[in-house]
């Protein structure tokens, strides 16, 4: 087939196909996919639910390749759904794209180059790709020497194997798609790394997802703290948190709210994190537990003063000052949840936190939400006061991201992850820990 044609429409496109290539255009069809044709000398498709309509998607493969994706789709590649990858478990194995922390782009790819990979074990006897293992790209020199980017390593005794190198061409079909495809990117074929799992044939094919997310995980751990190479997994859905400006931008003022500079530092850290919301909760959350030893003194000398100023109060009786060492006592007691609950009660105004929710998707914050494992918040007349439901949510989804805590009452809890499909719905949460961390810088100006 020529190279040099730019487009062809469906008809063209299979009047010029060999049979085995007819075969495979079938067996993608029958997954949901409709081919549109070709453009740039590959083969061009889009998802049948979408098919003519304006912003249709669309998703290439190269000819060369189509029989490979054919044949892992009839296998049962389906993307994976927390993640951007695939996960096989007709053939044991999956794919997950990797990249480098906070690089983009021709970034990523100049430093992945910089490694000097030297890991190529061959025990395991197969490889994943078609042809080698790993892949080579031109490396960034004068003199376009090649550079091999990538490794292949395997365990004997667990009888898995691991490798990083290009994207599959059915993890880019399955996860890239287009409402117009470039011709660049069809010219220049996937540049995107992803890291493979290949299980042995006795690996049960229900366990195939669950497993291979946690040799990735290790893989992507050891080569941190053992090589220094900082990989993260791409979420399927890469969310920016992002927060509503001001109608009307204020005039810039000499700054007349007085904060410390750490408090300062830890709020402003939350922007350079808007691409992880979990960080940007806890930044927040900071923010708050900053104040919680305030809050806290100040809730106690209520208690203390409360106890001296009782008519009744005797400092000759043993059995008032007994009282009055007791509610010493109790203040000193008083857990990190509760002392949210009064640093929420006394700092923030309870009217900013009813207009908050009277905008807010309560589906999110009801009890059917997208984060589990965390108190619902609900307008009920017949509820807790917003501000100790607030506090109890605050509270329970800031140990649902720490969740470093030995204690068997979190055993049920499972801890938050970066990347996340939860971590990727964290955006009303982000929102009102925002909310209450300014309420917060504002009464502390007292």
């Amino acid at each position: 087939m020529e190279d040099d044609r730019e487009h062809l429409d469906r008809e063209q496109t299979i009047d010029r196909l060999e049979e085995f290539q007819k075969a495979s255009v079938r067996a993608i069809e029958a997954r949901g996919y409709e081919l549109k044709g070709e453009s740039y000398g590959a083969a061009v498709f889009t998802d049948k639910v979408n098919a003519g309509r304006r912003r249709e998607t669309l998703r290439f493969i190269d000819w060369n390749k189509i029989s490979d994706v054919a044949d892992d789709l009839t296998r049962g590649a389906i993307p994976h759904t927390e993640y951007a990858g695939v996960v096989n478990s007709g053939k044991r194995t999956a794919e997950y794209y990797v990249r480098v922390h906070r690089s983009l782009g021709p970034i990523q790819l100049r430093v992945l180059e910089k490694y000097d990979w030297e890991a190529d074990d061959r025990s395991c006897g197969h490889d994943f790709t078609p042809n080698s293992p790993v892949s080579s790209i031109p490396a960034l020199k004068p003199s376009g020497e090649k550079k091999t980017v990538g490794f292949h390593v395997s365990s004997k005794q667990e009888k898995i194997c691991v490798e990083l190198s290009l994207a599959s061409p059915t993890a880019e079909f399955l996860t890239s798609s287009w409402s117009v495809i470039p011709a660049y990117l069809l010219e220049r074929g996937p540049r995107d790394y992803s890291l493979k799992v290949l299980f042995d044939a006795s690996m049960d094919e229900e366990n195939v997802a669950e497993t291979s997310l946690d040799v990735v995980s290790r893989m992507i751990f050891e080569l941190d703290i053992r090589n220094g190479i900082s990989l993260i997994l791409s979420p399927r859905e890469r969310v920016r948190v992002s927060f509503d400006t001001p109608s009307e931008v204020p005039r810039i003022r000499f700054p007349k709210v007085k904060v410390s500079r750490e408090v300062a530092a830890l709020f402003s850290f939350a922007s350079e994190t808007l691409d992880n919301p979990p960080y940007v909760f806890l930044s927040y959350y900071q923010v708050l537990e900053h104040f919680l030893p305030m809050a806290h003194r100040r809730d106690a000398l209520k208690v203390l003063k409360r106890e001296l100023r009782d008519p009744f109060f005797d400092e000759n009786k043993d059995s008032t000052l007994i009282k009055l060492m007791n509610s010493i006592e109790r203040t000193k007691q008083v857990s990190e949840e509760d002392q949210l609950k009064v640093l929420l009660r006394d700092f923030v105004r309870a009217d900013k936190i009813a207009e908050f929710f009277e905008s807010a998707d309560m589906k999110h914050f009801g009890n059917k939400g997208p984060i589990s494992g965390v108190p619902e918040v609900t307008t009920h007349p017949k509820s807790d006061p917003l501000p100790t439901q607030v506090a109890k949510r605050v509270y329970a989804l800031r140990n649902r991201i720490v969740h470093a805590k030995d204690d068997q009452k979190y055993d049920s809890i499972p801890v938050l992850l970066p990347r996340s499909t939860e971590a990727n719905s964290l955006k009303p949460d982000v929102a009102l820990a925002r909310l209450l961390a300014t309420e917060v810088l504002i009464s502390s100006q007292d």
